[in-house]
Parts: structure tokens; sequence; C-alpha cells
């Protein structure tokens, strides 16, 4: 690749990244004359004014308290509008005339232009407007929204009349009066209705809207896969909510410089939002980039602490200045970052990146009418729902082609689905015949040196006792009998090998039962277990029909008992406990009685499953009971279909 030539993504021809470059010009193109030639003439064009009443004489004064004292004390300079006075905290009194040939019947419209937390007005002596507090350190921000207000007629007198204004700073060190618009109150509403929604109930609108959109963006925090996308929407939409509503929070827990800071860190965390956003969006994203952008987010916010909290007046503008540079900074580095995306990697997403743009490029006119004369436009501010809603409409037309037919749909879907219960149930037999292999061979094991170190060890005896002639034949036949019948227990055990408790069971019932009525013992049969138990398997199965083998051999060899009862349940909440109650009527144990090997055997498989063996034995017979918990089976995972 030679010098300044772009790598192309892989498996993409020069031509194909030139015409999604044009593809993407085109969209933005697109996009951003839909928003000068269609939404910003609604938000933002001008509204034809109504005929106004001039003001005159405007003089402006510093008072030490908003009350006839301060007013009384007021030294009063003449001022052009629009004026500005710096340096807050504290007050000032504007007083202005206006002249009126007749009095209005229905009274004036007055739209103060004022910089200011808050206000009170009164004409003619008379207060016409009152809204929260003035009194330091601690106003009320009902200055921020803007309203018409309403003259009453009774208040106005024909000639000059006096309009008199009390403002009041917390935080921004500067006082700014522009010319008010006074008009007649039913032709000046008529005419700013519009302007005026937008100024307040849009506002509401938007932010509550905003905030709702926060809320399900968190959501996408906890459910989605692209968690990095998810937190920079929710980071976004939150802090342009919030900043948004500060506009409207006229009674917040803390005022003045504290004020500011939580503005700016919000104003803040807008841009560095967007570029995390824009780079989780690409899909490929730079692990240090977030890490840088929260490095300079959080340096900045400390810088405007400290530089709030300090004193001195330029204070405000160099916080000011300072977020605004790091917000134009950071934009400039999201374009960047779109370029380089698109100019290396083939992406079909054009709409979804001309909106982007075109945010990112609303944010920085913004950052910049601030930057370079104090004043923006806010674009970016409310114009936002609007975008809330194109990004999705942008998405579902890139996705159009998965809606084209439900039927189709339908069928990619159950053909997906069928495929993966086929490869489910493949695994699943496969797992289960792997598992009845090692528990097969693990007891043949067992088995075997159980069988060498008793069985053999008891034909051994036999046989050299029969050498000897030292045991009667009729003995000799019954011990024979009895080893002939262990064999066959053993056979039995390992025929149960993969098999559900109730059939292992059951198989168990029909082979025991003909031997224990041919050594005269009734067996009394209780099974309530279901047809399978699940969560029981092979190995479980297992060790359950050996410790019962064991029992019920046992009953047949010492107990002399007529009758054996065997009774099979589940208890224990939502059936989770096996219990098997083996009950005879023989003789019983002696007190004395040494375990031998076949109790501490029928103990061990009991506690290598998870139970419990417990035998309780007297002179009335001897009773055996196991319980086995059953293991919760966890519900099968959805299948996973991809698109």
């Amino acid at each position: 690749m030679q010098f300044g030539e772009l790598p192309l993504p892989p498996g993409a021809d020069k031509p194909e990244q030139l015409r999604a470059i044009g593809r993407l010009l085109l969209a933005c193109i697109a996009v951003q004359l839909g928003f000068w030639l269609v939404i910003n003439p609604i938000l933002f064009d001008s509204p034809p004014r109504p005929e106004v009443i001039a003001v005159s004489n405007t003089m402006m004064a510093t008072v030490p308290s908003p009350d006839p004292a301060g007013f009384d004390s007021a030294k009063f300079k003449p001022v052009t509008l629009p004026a500005s006075d710096c340096c807050g905290p504290g007050y000032r009194l504007v007083r202005s005339e206006f002249t009126l040939d007749a009095v209005p019947p229905d009274g004036l419209a007055l739209i103060p232009s004022l910089g200011s937390d808050n206000y009170h007005i009164r004409v003619n002596g008379q207060w016409t407007r009152q809204d929260g507090r003035l009194m330091l350190p601690n106003p009320t921000y009902h200055g921020n929204p803007k309203t018409i207000l309403y003259i009453s007629p009774s208040v106005l007198k024909t000639g000059v009349n006096r309009l008199e204004t009390i403002l009041v700073r917390a935080g921004v060190p500067y006082f700014d009066v522009g010319k008010p618009m006074l008009a007649p109150y039913a032709k000046a509403s008529e005419l700013l209705a519009k302007r005026s929604f937008i100024l307040n109930e849009y506002k509401v609108i938007s932010y509550s809207f905003g905030l709702l959109a926060a809320a399900l963006a968190f959501l996408l925090i906890v459910r989605s896969q692209q968690k990095r996308f998810a937190v920079w929407v929710f980071v976004l939409l939150l802090a342009w909510s919030l900043r948004y509503h500060y506009y409207s929070w006229v009674d917040p827990p803390f005022s003045g410089s504290w004020r500011l800071v939580y503005y700016f860190v919000l104003t803040l965390c807008i841009p560095v939002a967007w570029v995390n956003l824009i780079d989780a969006w690409t899909g490929r994203p730079w692990r240090w980039l977030s890490w840088l952008t929260c490095l300079i987010g959080v340096g900045a916010a400390l810088s405007f602490l400290s530089l709030l909290t300090a004193s001195g007046s330029g204070a405000y503008d160099q916080a000011s200045m300072l977020t605004n540079g790091v917000g134009i900074a950071l934009g400039l580095a999201g374009i960047v970052r779109f370029l380089w995306h698109f100019l290396t990697q083939s992406d079909d997403r054009t709409w979804e990146a001309a909106l982007f743009l075109l945010c990112i490029t609303l944010m920085m006119i913004d950052f910049y009418g601030e930057f370079s004369n104090g004043s923006a436009r806010g674009f970016l501010q409310t114009s936002i729902p609007f975008l809330i809603i194109a990004f999705p409409v942008a998405f579902i037309a890139r996705n159009i082609r998965l809606f084209r037919s439900m039927n189709e749909f339908n069928e990619m879907l159950t053909v997906q689905l069928h495929e993966r219960e086929a490869e489910l149930a493949e695994n699943y037999a496969r797992a289960a015949e792997l598992a009845r292999r090692e528990t097969l061979v693990n007891e043949r094991q067992r088995l075997m040196r159980d069988m060498h170190d008793g069985i053999g060890g008891q034909l051994m005896s036999l046989l050299f006792a029969s050498r000897k002639q030292a045991i009667p034949q009729a003995e000799l036949t019954t011990s024979l009998q009895q080893v002939i019948d262990e064999l066959r227990l053993i056979i039995d055990s390992l025929d149960t090998v993969g098999e559900t408790l109730g059939t292992a069971l059951a198989t168990f019932r029909a082979r025991i039962e003909p031997r224990l009525s041919a050594a005269g013992i009734a067996l009394l049969w209780k099974n309530s277990l279901p047809e399978s138990v699940d969560g029981l398997g092979p190995r479980e199965v297992l060790q359950i029909f050996r410790i019962v083998q064991e029992a019920v051999t046992n009953v047949i060899k010492h107990a002399h008992s007529p009758t054996i009862e065997i009774t099979i349940a589940q208890s224990g909440e939502n059936a989770q406990v096996v219990t098997i109650t083996i009950a005879d009527a023989g003789e019983g144990r002696a007190a004395n009685a040494a375990d031998g090997h076949g109790i501490s055997n029928m103990v061990a498989r009991a506690q290598s499953v998870g139970g419990a063996l417990h035998i309780d034995s007297t002179s009335a017979g001897t009773t055996v009971v196991l319980t086995v918990p059953v293991p919760a089976v966890p519900a099968p995972p959805a299948p996973v279909l991809s698109e």
C-alpha cells in the first residue's frame, strides 16, 4: 500500500467503497436540507411581531435589597438597551417609561428580555409579576421560563407610564437587559402563541420525552448485548434531558455557583457522550477513546469547579470558554471518528450516520455561538426530540428487508428452531449415553471388587469345607443357593443402569416378589411416584436400586419376618425429596449387634447421592428409611436464532 492510500475493508474493492462514501454524502445532504428547510423554520423562525409600544428613558441602579428601602436608595444611571452590567450576586433596578395615547381595553402584553435568575415587575407602582423569591442567597429561578405577562388596564393610564423591574443574580455574574416587547394583549398573544409554546410547553414535553427515552436506554444496558452503545445512549439522553430541565427548575436544592457547576457538568457530558456513542456505533470501538474523552471531561469539570467556586468576576467567563472549547474539540473528534470509520470500513447505515453527523453539527454550532459571542440558538437542545424519532425510523428503514414477508420470516424462524431442537436433542442423548456408560463401568469395577472379596470368599470357604466334608449337605445346598441369589441380584442391578427410577423399581419388584413368596414372605408394595422423576440420572437410580436391594436381601436372610412393606413416595416442597421405607415384622437386630459391610455400603451409597439412611430396629421389626433429594431441573435454554 502506498503512502496516503487508505486501507480497504476486507472483501471490498475501491469502487464499492467510493459508492458507499457517495451514498453517505447524499444522505448527509438530504438530512441537512430536511433540518434547515423543514424543522428549523418550525422551531426557530421568528414569528411576526405585533406593533410594539416603545420604551424610553431607561435607567439602571444597583440596590442593596429588593424592597422599598432598597428602591429609595437607588442611584440611577441612564443606559441604552440592550445593556449589561456586572457583577453578581446582587440586585439591579431597571426603570423605563412608555406612553399610551389611550389605555387598551384588553390590557397589554409584556415580554421582558432579561438575563437574570429572577425578576419582579411593577407598572405605575403596582406589582404585575411577583413569582418566586428574590432574596439572596437563595432566590428562585423564575427568570428562566419565558412567558407573556399580562398588564391589566386597571394599572395603566393615558400618557406616561412607568415600568420598573427588580432583578437578582445568585450565580451568573451578568445582568442583561434587552428591549421589552409591549403590545396590545389580544394581538400579541395571538401572534406569539406558537413561540410561547416552543419556549414553554414544548420544552416540558421534550425533556419528559427525553427522560422516558433515557429510562428505556437504561433497560437496554441490562438486557442488550451491546452494553457500551446502550450506556452512552443513556448518558446522552439523561444529560440532554436534565440540561433542558435545568431551565424549568425554578427552585433547586442548590443555588449560586453550585447550580452553575451542575449546568456545566451536564453540558460537558453531551459532547463526551456523543463521541463515545459514535465510537460504539461503529462496531469497532477504540478502547483508548472512551478513557481519553472521559479524562478530558473530568479534567474540564474539575477546572471549572475550581473556577466557579473561586472569587473573581472572570471565573464564569473562563468556565464557559473552557466548556465550549472542549465541546467544539470533542465535536470535531466525533466527526473525524465517523469519517475514519466510513473510509476504512464497509457500512450501509448511511441514514443513521447522516443523523449522527447532523446532531454533531448542531451541537458544534451551539458551542461555537457561545464561544464566539456568548449566545446560542439552541439548535441541538430544541431539535433533539425530532432526532430521537428519526433514529428508529432510519433503523427500521435499514432493516426493512427483515419484514419483507411475515410468512418468509416465520418460515426462517421455524427452520432455525427445528435445527436447534434437533441439535440439542442429539447432544442430550449423547451426554445421557456417556453418563450411563460411565456409571456402568464404575459399578462393574466396584462389583468385581465386591465379588472377589465377598462372594468369592464365600465360595472358597464352601469349597474347602466341602473337600474336608466339614459341612452338612443341607447347609452346603442352602449356602450355595444364597450365593446364586446374590449373583442374580447383582445382575438385576446392572440391568437397571440407564433406566428411570420408576422403571428400575418396577423391575426390582417383578424379580424380588417370587423370591419373597418362595421364602414365605408377603410383599406389601405402595408406590406413589410418577413414571419418571426428573433430576435423577443413571448414577442416582443405580445407587437407590442397590440400597433397596440390600435392605430386602437382609430381610430375607436375617429377619424371619412373615411380611415386608415397601413404600415409595415424594415429599417436601414441590416434591423435592424421594422417600423409600422398607419395614418388616421380624425379630429385629440385637442392641449390641455390630453393623456389617452391607449396612456400611448402604449408608455410603445414600451419602454418595446426597441422601440419608435411617435404620430403626426393635423386637417388633426393623424399618429402613431412605431419603434422596431430587435436584431441580433447569429449564432448557431458548434457541438462539441468528439473523
